[in-house]
């Protein structure tokens, strides 16, 4: 009798759990929390009541000064907290969601000097926003930081009047800013540091009451900001050059062109029927311990010389993938997700158009490395006749090719 009635308890206090609404605290941080008269709005909170929404959830959203907000999800007294970039000394009792949001992150001075990779080689003033993200970013990158104040404005007038040396940035938030101050408080000059997610620390006591809640919020996440940032036309350019200067002769690589025309002659009546029966057979066996369609992929010679390829490059490429003329796997490197990329505009773009120019798709996430990524894509021709044979796809790294203000190729003094 006692043991049944520990079993209803037991379920009864987790029914209570699941049905309270899940309290979430935050700090007042413009474009992505924002203070409206008694209303609290912002992108970030608009995500989350689609999000949240969509899983059928209640909800409550707490404003806290950001180190109490911080504390409280370690105490267990709330949920989660947003929006947030990694902090490494929160990992060990919180887990980051998906992002709601993108930040570009700038050192802003009046010098062209651009502060070092580290704190520790560096003896220049630099301010910021206590409790931001940046300022937790900055400490725990070896970076002395003060003052601290508490309003981006006020970093401005610190910066204008020589009392600070530089202060880093997301760009959105800062240009907000700007549009509130006089014009001789802008900054002479900015260097681009790092593209930064921003998601919801989820407290590790509630996903292990709730083992499939993350999941469910991530997929709600990528329904809700189908698109999170787009590129800018000086990047775009900017990644442009890098890929000309870099990748633009792979295209023509002879065992590249040898190889998409062998497995062409091997594909050269395969029906539409087969082609989705083989991305099926390719998903399936990703859980498999048997893997010939895989294996055929991932172990032939191709496959080994790009990842050779993409190792000399650091971690700049995360992905190349070598396509035949319907778009199916020859190499890859790492495995891909998918067999088929024929329905993607990665392949059908470059493959389909009629100038021979590399296509750069839009920014997108990669949820299995958690970074964001641009696909540029070309044409593979026949040598012999100039026919599009297959496609050769890149994923790029955004904010590691943003840091390389200069083209690196492989063996350089300098590094990004």
């Amino acid at each position: 009798m006692n043991k049944r009635l520990w079993l209803l308890a037991l379920l009864l206090f987790s029914l209570a759990a699941t049905g309270a609404p899940l309290r979430l605290n935050t700090d007042i941080f413009p474009p992505y929390q924002v203070q409206e008269g008694d209303q609290l709005t912002g992108s970030s909170v608009k995500a989350l009541a689609c999000i949240f929404a969509a899983m059928g959830r209640d909800y409550e959203i707490r404003v806290l000064p950001w180190q109490r907000a911080v504390h409280e999800v370690r105490q267990d007294k709330a949920a989660g907290f947003f929006s947030a970039t990694r902090m490494n000394n929160v990992n060990n009792f919180a887990t980051l969601s998906a992002p709601l949001a993108l930040e570009k992150w700038y050192w802003y001075s009046n010098t062209e000097q651009r502060p070092p990779t580290s704190g520790d080689t560096t003896t220049l003033r630099i301010g910021g926003v206590r409790g931001s993200n940046q300022v937790d970013w900055l400490t725990q990158h070896g970076y002395r930081v003060d003052p601290l104040v508490t309003s981006t404005a006020q970093l401005l007038y610190l910066l204008k009047r020589g009392r600070i040396d530089a202060f880093l940035a997301d760009q959105q938030t800062l240009r907000i800013e700007l549009t509130q101050q006089p014009l001789d408080l802008r900054p002479q000059h900015a260097h681009f540091q790092q593209y930064t997610t921003l998601g919801v620390y989820f407290s590790n006591s509630l996903l292990t009451r709730e083992p499939s809640f993350l999941a469910q919020f991530n997929q709600e996440v990528f329904q809700c900001i189908p698109e999170i940032s787009i590129l800018q036309a000086q990047e775009r350019e900017q990644l442009k050059g890098l890929y000309s200067m870099l990748f633009e002769n792979w295209h023509r690589e002879p065992m590249v062109i040898k190889t998409v025309l062998q497995q062409n002659q091997t594909h050269a009546d395969m029906p539409l029927s087969q082609i989705l029966a083989l991305d099926q057979q390719w998903l399936q066996e990703q859980q498999q311990a048997e893997q010939p369609l895989i294996g055929s992929v991932r172990d032939n010679d191709l496959s080994s010389w790009l990842r050779q390829k993409q190792a000399d490059y650091g971690g700049l490429l995360s992905e190349v993938i070598v396509t035949d003329r319907h778009g199916l796997n020859i190499a890859a490197s790492p495995v891909t997700t998918d067999y088929w990329q024929g329905d993607e505009s990665k392949f059908s773009d470059p493959f389909f158009a009629s100038q021979d120019r590399p296509y750069m798709s839009p920014l997108s996430y990669d949820q299995s490395t958690q970074r964001y990524l641009v696909h540029i894509s070309q044409a593979v021709r026949n040598p012999s006749n100039g026919d599009v044979i297959g496609v050769i796809i890149l994923g790029i790294d955004i904010e590691l090719a943003l840091k390389m203000e200069k083209s690196i190729f492989p063996g350089d003094e300098s590094s990004p």
